[in-house]
């Protein structure tokens, strides 16, 4: 295996085993989370992805915490809300349950990022004004403690979310980080963007979100349970599924090569694992690289990780072309 593929996979998946298809309970959720962390791959995996309502039923997990390699690193994500008011008194109580957890099991447990669906009625009505204030909510709530996460990325609720929309989320998001960078707050690095990819959108969706995300500053994240190593077809449901290394990789060159739309979907519809170049000094697509020194950077420039209910489905690819 190369220094590139380390670089591009190192803390690629976040384990989300608890949301459907797959909706195991907590406690197996929680052993197979463990088991992989002992495993040769764990350097791929990165959090536990928990619903903040679970999060008082971590106890349970008291008496396996020293089957651990280091702390439990959550991912939290709150519930659909519609109005404003009911976002805000949700990040109020996500913040007691999160410093309550770390209460109970203090160096064993670390909140890194928080996913918050934005409130539907602000979304729907595209209020702008009201967008800004749930995500100062949530800013303003992180701010007061190094133990509630500096990273959030918000969804914008529903499945057949429009381009258009998508773009005016991102900006929203981008304006508010400038704010906080200019106000400098502490605790609190930057806010992003989650788009789910069940059911999957369309490439030519993902390309045009991607590349106004790079160039508004936001970083991303996906989710998805049926992401395998490279595209392939699902015809239990009749769609087209994505792949962990396009995915990835259309993130890198988006920002190394400035790739147009049309060459990001080329990327992320590309089914030749061939045409993948993983070296030691660099990664490429056909003729395009990211070099080895900046794809650490990117990763959290770009597409930060991957919720996968999961973790094995898209490695199994990668193994077979001894990628891995």
């Amino acid at each position: 295996m190369t220094k590139s593929v380390e670089q591009l996979l190192s803390d690629a998946i976040d384990y989300a085993a608890l949301k459907p298809p797959a909706s195991i309970d907590l406690r197996d959720a929680l052993r197979e989370y463990a088991r992989i962390t002992s495993s040769k791959e764990s350097w791929i995996l990165s959090r536990f992805v928990i619903p903040f309502s679970q999060i008082p039923d971590l106890a349970k997990f008291a008496d396996r915490r020293d089957r651990l390699q280091g702390p439990l690193n959550l991912c939290i994500f709150g519930p659909i809300v519609e109005t404003l008011h009911e976002f805000r008194n949700t990040v109020l109580n996500i913040e007691k349950d999160i410093i309550s957890v770390h209460s109970d099991f203090p160096g064993e447990v670390r909140t890194n990022i928080l996913e918050l669906t934005l409130p539907k009625v602000s979304v729907d009505n595209f209020n702008a004004e009201e967008l800004v204030k749930a995500i100062e909510a949530v800013v303003t709530t992180s701010a007061d403690s190094r133990l509630l996460p500096h990273r959030v990325f918000f969804e914008i609720p529903g499945q057949d979310i429009d381009i258009n929309l998508a773009k005016k989320i991102i900006k929203v998001i981008a304006v508010h980080n400038k704010s906080v960078l200019k106000r400098k707050i502490d605790n609190y690095l930057f806010s992003g963007l989650k788009i789910n990819c069940t059911p999957a959108p369309t490439a030519e969706f993902l390309a045009e979100v991607m590349l106004y995300a790079r160039d508004a500053n936001v970083a991303l994240k996906f989710a998805g349970h049926n992401i395998h190593s490279f595209p392939s077809y699902d015809y239990t449901t009749n769609s087209k599924v994505f792949g962990l290394i396009n995915l990835l990789m259309a993130g890198l060159l988006a920002y190394t090569q400035d790739l147009t739309v049309e060459e990001t979907i080329e990327v992320l519809e590309e089914k030749n694992s061939s045409n993948f170049i993983f070296k030691d000094g660099y990664i490429a697509w056909r003729e395009l690289a990211a070099p080895l020194m900046e794809i650490k950077m990117l990763r959290m420039l770009s597409i930060t990780s991957i919720n996968l209910t999961d973790f094995d489905l898209p490695l199994a690819g990668l193994r077979e072309r001894s990628i891995l």
